[in-house]
């Protein structure tokens, strides 16, 4: 009887784990480019866009609060790069994403206080082109 419920339990806490795992969203890797802050000159806060093959922009998507440290660490990181006073607004950085969709959504500011509804994306990985 005791193995029984061992071999019972086992079942349980496997099932329960398969779904778990097979519930997260799968991961994609796509071509896309950062763009730092340009609101000053009425662009858009900063943001990821999309590319398709051809480098047209496709959508604007922002990271979640839990992804978005590796988005702003690569912005700074270039920022950084750039001689002293100098507007860093207009960088576009190609980028490779590893993320995963999420179902939240997020507002992204572009103009004078114009907010659009985009997608927010979960960051796994962000590798500069």
């Amino acid at each position: 009887m005791k193995m029984l419920s061992i071999i019972m339990l086992s079942i349980l806490v496997n099932t329960c784990t398969k779904e778990t795992e097979d519930s997260a969203a799968p991961l994609i890797e796509a071509s896309a480019i950062v763009f730092n802050n340009n609101l000053p000159v009425d662009g858009c806060a900063e943001h990821i866009a999309f590319v398709d093959a051809k480098g047209d922009l496709i959508k604007a998507v922002l990271p979640t609060a839990a992804s978005s440290s590796m988005f702003k660490n690569l912005i700074n990181a270039e920022v950084a790069k750039l001689p002293a006073n100098t507007y860093s607004g207009n960088l576009e950085i190609p980028v490779v994403l590893t993320y995963r969709n999420t179902q939240e959504k997020g507002e992204l500011e572009c103009g004078w206080g114009k907010k659009t509804t985009v997608e927010l994306i979960e960051i796994v990985k962000i590798t500069k082109k």
